[in-house]
């Protein structure tokens, strides 16, 4: 018990200490040069402008100190504000980029789907061809049947052919023209 009482009353005197440690500042009285040494008297006058060069010392030091803060706080705001604009940037040219890729998707798109379109087309026309062939030749005693019934248009224009004078080559020798092309 008596070791707590004795740990308390040096707890109480190092606080006592404490509060009694604040340094004071000297005036800056600004001494003469020839003034070297010993006991100096100052007149109230000088104490007051002393104190005066003091208070303006210290609002200058504050000013300085609330400038600094207020440059500081300018300077987070405009790097926040560059941060907003480099974040609304970045997402623009991320739109543009996705509205670029969507666009050049729906091209592609649009290009295989032309490409399709022709192969189909040319897939029903050549289908078609087929088609006209296959009548072509199933139809082959139609002609025949024409045919016989132009004979007297043959023999004509068979006795034309003969009327025109034959072909004949460099050497000399006649030429007979095919019947599919006379």
């Amino acid at each position: 018990m008596r070791q707590e009482s004795c740990n308390e009353g040096l707890k109480e005197a190092l606080q006592h200490k404490k509060k009694h440690r604040k340094k004071g500042k000297a005036l800056d009285l600004q001494q003469r040069q020839e003034c070297h040494g010993g006991s100096v008297f100052w007149s109230p006058r000088k104490l007051r402008e002393a104190r005066a060069r003091e208070a303006v010392r210290e609002r200058d030091e504050t000013e300085e100190k609330l400038q600094k803060a207020w440059a500081k706080k300018q300077r987070k705001e405009a790097q926040l504000q560059r941060q907003v604009e480099l974040e609304e940037k970045r997402v623009e040219r991320q739109r543009l980029k996705e509205m670029r890729e969507v666009e050049r998707a729906e091209k592609a798109a649009e290009r295989a789907r032309k490409v399709e379109a022709q192969h189909q087309k040319k897939y029903i026309q050549q289908a078609q061809k087929r088609k006209r062939k296959a009548s072509q030749v199933l139809s082959p005693s139609n002609k025949r049947q024409k045919r016989a019934g132009a004979a007297h248009a043959g023999v004509q224009a068979r006795d034309e052919l003969s009327a025109t004078p034959a072909q004949v080559t460099s050497r000399g020798r006649n030429v007979n023209l095919p019947q599919k092309y006379r």
